[in-house]
């Protein structure tokens, strides 16, 4: 692959960080890559690539339904190799099936699909690790990506390695789509709290947030990508039944990595993620 397009959806930027290093390291190496965002893009054109990426943070153990719809409109692959980039909050093997549904709709589509790789980056949901964890999941990631765009380019990545407790995790979990656009109508915004920036507004990447009447509306097509909440200057969003394990405002990536902690949550996943660079 010398010509290659990355499509990617990033909630609170993470997952866009990895696809900017994969294009560094791609253009390193010769190729000439295009980036381009899910959310600004309605209709994906692969012609005069030679390869497609799609990048995703995982949602529930799966691709994000915007993920899933996006790659739908693909044109036909007609052999094209697409492979796949995703970034998850943990190391669980349980996300190892998240690309399925995307896999399947790739050869569906015409496309080869080659692999992905896998990279763990901080929480936006669930619980804030600490700025030099951040720090040293974005070092680890740095490390590896260089191996993995040439593995990627000689379309030597490992064998796909799917496990039935991840299958069955991706299917269970996929209730969280639903789920997501009920609990959306929950959010609420203080106004106590709300400087009026609009950044909610602007950057929801459904457009579920309005604001009409001197109200705040939360619709019904929330996807859980928390980047309202994660973003919100004034920490003046509550998230429905999600609000304990909410969020709030950027890492500072800049930490030393050398001061980080591995806690006592899924400690043996994240000391073999960061032992094993080439995993």
């Amino acid at each position: 692959m010398q010509n290659i397009i990355i499509y990617y959806f990033s909630g609170t930027g993470n997952t866009k960080k990895i696809t900017e290093l994969f294009a560094e390291a791609f253009g390193a190496r010769g190729a000439k890559v295009t980036l381009r965002d899910i959310v600004s893009c309605e209709a994906p054109s692969v012609e005069g690539y030679d390869g497609v990426g799609i990048a995703y943070p995982v949602h529930g153990f799966n691709t994000p339904e915007i993920v899933t719809d996006f790659a739908k409109k693909l044109p036909c692959g007609d052999g094209k190799a697409l492979f796949a980039i995703k970034t998850s909050g943990e190391p669980l093997r349980l996300n190892d099936a998240s690309s399925l549904e995307l896999s399947r709709i790739a050869i569906s589509k015409g496309y080869r699909f080659t692999g992905e790789r896998h990279y763990v980056m901080p929480y936006n949901m669930v619980f804030r690790h600490s700025d030099a964890m951040a720090a040293k999941m974005l070092a680890t990631a740095k490390e590896r990506i260089p191996e993995d765009a040439r593995a990627i380019l000689n379309g030597s990545l490992p064998p796909l390695d799917y496990p039935l407790r991840a299958r069955i995790m991706t299917v269970l979990c996929k209730i969280e789509r639903p789920g997501m656009r009920l609990n959306g109508r929950l959010y609420r915004v203080d106004k106590d709290k709300c400087i009026g920036c609009m950044k909610c507004v602007r950057g929801c990447p459904v457009g579920n947030i309005k604001f009409e009447d001197g109200k705040f509306r939360f619709g019904g097509n929330c996807i859980g990508c928390a980047r309202c909440a994660f973003g919100c200057p004034a920490n003046a969003i509550t998230t429905g039944l999600l609000n304990p394990i909410k969020v709030n405002g950027a890492y500072n990536f800049n930490a030393d990595p050398d001061e980080a902690a591995i806690g006592a949550y899924c400690r043996k996943s994240y000391e073999k993620y960061f032992a094993d660079k080439s995993e």
